[in-house]
C-alpha cells in the first residue's frame, strides 16, 4: 500500500515536471515567435538606428523671374555641417576648430560632441570657405551636406511682393509663401551605413538606393524689372521730397490686367529681414485700405454718364451744398462749371449736384461692378476686400460722401484696376502677377491668361472719361502730372484721414493720390500713386501728380514703339486739344454749331439727319457731329432786370439759355430779351442790356 502511494507521488511529480518543462518550451517558443515575427520590424528599426542614418538631399528652390527673364532671386550653395559623436576621433580638436571658424564658444561644440547619438548639427547654412579649416582635419566623424540659401541680389527690389524664406528654405511671406509648394520641390535622401570595419561607409545598393531631389518650379512674373526700378526710385524720391509717411505705386496694363510694377515704401532687405519691423514688410498696395477722395469722382462720373442722368456739357453752379445738416465745401469758389470742368477742377459741390438723381442702389451696383468692396482676384496673401457697405446701411449722407470718395475704403490695386476699366473701353480685368510656371523638367505647368470679369460701362462713356481726365491734367488740378511730348490723363485725390482715437477726420493728416494713364490714344499704362500723410502739402496735385509724371516720363519710352516721330507729333495731340477746347454744341441747331466750329478752325464731319446736334464724338481722329431731332422742352425766362450781372448769372440755368451781353458788364441789367415769363426753347439766346 505504501509502495503504491509512493509510486503515485513520483508519477505525479514526473507529470508536473513534464508539464513545467513543456510550458517552459512553449513559453520560449512563443517568446521567440513574438520577438522574431511580431516585433521584427521594431527590432529591425532599432538596429537600423545603430548602423543606418538617413541624410536629406536638399532640392534647389525654384527661381523667380520677371517678364524679360531677369532672375530676381538666387540660390547660393552652402553646407550643413554635422558630426557622428560616436566615431569622432578627436572631439577636443574638432570643437576648437569649430569654435574658431564658426565664432561660437568651444564649450558649445564640446557639449554637442558629447552626446550619445549618431548625428548632431554643428552649423547650418555655411559656405565652403567658412569651414575650410574644419574640413582640413579629415575627421571621419564629420558629415557635410549640400544645401541652398535664398539670396535676393537686388536687395529691396520688389521686396514686399517677392517675400522671403526661413533658414530651412520655406516661404514665410509674399510670393515665396504663396507659391511655396511649387518653388520648394521635393527633397531626396541618401543612407549612411556603419559597420565594424569602416567607421563610416555609404552603400549604394538595392536596399538603400539614393533618392535624387526634384528641384522646385520656376515662376515667371508679369513684373517688368525696368518699370519696377523706375517706380521704386521715383516713389522714394517723391516721399523724401514730400516727407510722406509711406507710399505705393502700381503700374497696370489696362488691356490685360498684368501688373508691371508694384512699389511700396518703407522698404526692407529680404536678405536681412530679421532686422526690420513688420510694417516695412507689408505689401501696402494690396493690404492697406484708404479713403480715395476725389479720384473716386471718375467712377461717380462713369455711373452718371452711363445712366444718362447728365451729359458732359451740362452745367451746375458750384457755390454751396448742405445735406442733412452737413455742409460740403470746395477748396475755392468756382461758380458755373460744366460737367467736364467739375471733374477737371475737382469740385465737390459740382459732383454732389450732378449725382443727386443717381439712385443709391444703382450707384452701389456701379461701385461693385468696378471692383470695390471685394478682392480683385489677384490672389496675393493679405489682400484686403476694402470697405463698401450695402445701401441698406447707408445714412442720409452716405451716397453724397461716396460720390466724392469718402465713406468707402479701397486699395491701390483696386483703384488701378477700376481706372483701367474706365479707359480701356469699359472692361474690368482681373489683375494678375504670375504669368506662367515651369517645372524642373522644363514643362509649363500653369499659364495665366487675361481674364475679363465684366463690362462696366460702354466704350462711348469710357471715351468721355478719358476726355475728362485729359482736361484734369491740361486745365485742372493735375497740371503737375503733365509729361513733355506725351498726352496723358488722370485725376487727383486728396482725402482727410480718420483719426482712430477721436473717430473724426483729421485736420492735419491726409492721403494724397494721382491715378492716370498714357498714351491718350491707346492707353498702355495705368499708374496709381498714393502718398500717406505728405507734409509739405496735402494736395494730390502737388505731391502725387509729380511722382506720376516722373514715372510715366521714364517708362513710356522703354517700349520703342512709343518713341516720338514727326508723324506722331501733331495730329493726335492737336485733335484732342481741339476736342477739349470744343464749345458745348450739343443741342445747338446744326447751322449754328457748324458756324461756331468753323470760326474756331476745328475740322469736323456730320452724320445722320436732323436740325440739331444730338451728340459729339471722336472716331478715327475725326470730330463728328451727330444730327437729330431733339425733344425741346420749354422754359420760362426768369426776371433779371434790376440785378447786377453776377446776381443775374446766378439765377440763369446756363444749360437752357445762351447769354449775350450788351453794355457795361459792371452795371445793372436794364433790359432783357426775351421778356420775363415768356416760354422759350432750350438754349435760346438771352440778351441782357446793362449800364
Amino acid at each position: 500500500m505504501q509502495n503504491s502511494s509512493q509510486a503515485k507521488l513520483q508519477k505525479g511529480r514526473l507529470i508536473i515536471a513534464t508539464v513545467l518543462v513543456a510550458l517552459f518550451w512553449v513559453a520560449l517558443e512563443v517568446n521567440l515567435f513574438y520577438r522574431q515575427i511580431i516585433q521584427h520590424d521594431l527590432f529591425e528599426q532599432a538596429a537600423a538606428k545603430q548602423y543606418l542614418k538617413k541624410i536629406p538631399l536638399r532640392a534647389a528652390r525654384g527661381g523667380i523671374y520677371d517678364r524679360l527673364n531677369n532672375k530676381l532671386v538666387n540660390n547660393t550653395l552652402q553646407y550643413d555641417l554635422a558630426a557622428d559623436p560616436l566615431i569622432v576621433k578627436d572631439k577636443k580638436k574638432l570643437a576648437k576648430a569649430c569654435s574658431k571658424a564658426l565664432h561660437k564658444p568651444e564649450a558649445y561644440f564640446k557639449k554637442k560632441l558629447a552626446r550619445n547619438s549618431r548625428f548632431t548639427y554643428l552649423a547650418r547654412g555655411v559656405s565652403d570657405e567658412d569651414i575650410r579649416d574644419i574640413l582640413a582635419l579629415k575627421e571621419p566623424g564629420l558629415i557635410k551636406n549640400k544645401s541652398f540659401r535664398r539670396e535676393y541680389p537686388y536687395r529691396t527690389y520688389a521686396a514686399q511682393l517677392l517675400g522671403f524664406t526661413d533658414p530651412d528654405d520655406r516661404g514665410l511671406s509674399g510670393l515665396e509663401l504663396q507659391f511655396d509648394k511649387e518653388l520648394r520641390g521635393k527633397d531626396g535622401q541618401a543612407v549612411i551605413q556603419y559597420n565594424g570595419k569602416n567607421p563610416r561607409r555609404m552603400f549604394f545598393n538595392a536596399d538603400n538606393p539614393i533618392e535624387q531631389p526634384i528641384n522646385g518650379s520656376d515662376i515667371y512674373l508679369t513684373l517688368d524689372k525696368n518699370i519696377q526700378t523706375v517706380a521704386e526710385e521715383e516713389l522714394v524720391a517723391g516721399i523724401k521730397r514730400t516727407r510722406a509717411r509711406a507710399g505705393m505705386a502700381v503700374v497696370l496694363d489696362p488691356f490685360s490686367g498684368a501688373i508691371l510694377a508694384m512699389a511700396n515704401y518703407p522698404v526692407y532687405d529680404p536678405n536681412r529681414q530679421q532686422n526690420y519691423k513688420k510694417p516695412a514688410k507689408r505689401n501696402r498696395s494690396v493690404t492697406d485700405v484708404f479713403e480715395p477722395g476725389s479720384t473716386m469722382k471718375i467712377i461717380t462720373s462713369a455711373a452718371i454718364l452711363q445712366e444718362q442722368l447728365k451729359n458732359e456739357n451740362d452745367i451746375v453752379f458750384c457755390d454751396k451744398y448742405e445735406l442733412h445738416g452737413r455742409k460740403f465745401h470746395d477748396t475755392k469758389k468756382h461758380g458755373w462749371l460744366s460737367f467736364k470742368k467739375v471733374v477737371a477742377l475737382s469740385s465737390n459741390i459740382g459732383m454732389l449736384k450732378l449725382s443727386e438723381k443717381l439712385p443709391p442702389n444703382t450707384f452701389f451696383r456701379y461701385l461693385r461692378n468696378f471692383g470695390f468692396g471685394a478682392k480683385t482676384g489677384l490672389g496675393l496673401n493679405g489682400e484686403s476686400n476694402g470697405i463698401l457697405e450695402n445701401p441698406q446701411r447707408w445714412s442720409g449722407i452716405t451716397k453724397a460722401s461716396l460720390a466724392i470718395g469718402y465713406g468707402i475704403g479701397t486699395t491701390a490695386i483696386q483703384m488701378a484696376a477700376a481706372y483701367a476699366a474706365a479707359v480701356n473701353g469699359g472692361y474690368l480685368y482681373r489683375p494678375y502677377i504670375v504669368d506662367h510656371i515651369v517645372n524642373a523638367s522644363g514643362e509649363t505647368e500653369q499659364a495665366a491668361q487675361p481674364l475679363m470679369v465684366r463690362q462696366v460701362i460702354s466704350k462711348e462713356v469710357s471715351a468721355k472719361l478719358k476726355e475728362f481726365m485729359y482736361a484734369a491734367v491740361e486745365d485742372g488740378t493735375g497740371k503737375e502730372a503733365r509729361v513733355k511730348g506725351l498726352m496723358v490723363g488722370g485725376k487727383t485725390g486728396t482725402a482727410r484721414k480718420m483719426d482712430p482715437r477721436t473717430k473724426r477726420y483729421s485736420t492735419s493728416k491726409y492721403t494724397a493720390s494721382f491715378i492716370g494713364f498714357a498714351p491718350y490714344d491707346h492707353p498702355q499704362y495705368v499708374l496709381a500713386v498714393i502718398l500717406d500723410e505728405p507734409k509739405i502739402s496735402h494736395y494730390g496735385g502737388s505731391t502725387a501728380a509729380p511722382v506720376f509724371s516722373k514715372i510715366m516720363q521714364r517708362i513710356i519710352y522703354l517700349d520703342k514703339r512709343n518713341e516720338p516721330s514727326d508723324a506722331q507729333n501733331g495730329s493726335g495731340e492737336i485733335l484732342v486739344k481741339k476736342m477739349h477746347k470744343l464749345p458745348p454744341v450739343t443741342g445747338f441747331r446744326i447751322e449754328n454749331a457748324q458756324a461756331l466750329l468753323e470760326a474756331k478752325k476745328i475740322d469736323y464731319k456730320t452724320v445722320g439727319s436732323g436740325s440739331y446736334v444730338k451728340r459729339v464724338f471722336i472716331k478715327e481722329k475725326t470730330i463728328y457731329l451727330e444730327r437729330g431731332e431733339l425733344t425741346i422742352r420749354q422754359d420760362k425766362v426768369p426776371r433779371l432786370t434790376g440785378l447786377t450781372l453776377r446776381e443775374a448769372m446766378q439765377k440763369v440755368d446756363l444749360s437752357r439759355f445762351r447769354i449775350e451781353l450788351k453794355g457795361n458788364a459792371s452795371g445793372v441789367v436794364q433790359r432783357q430779351e426775351p421778356p420775363p415769363g415768356k416760354r422759350v426753347h432750350k438754349r435760346t439766346s438771352l440778351i441782357l442790356v446793362c449800364n
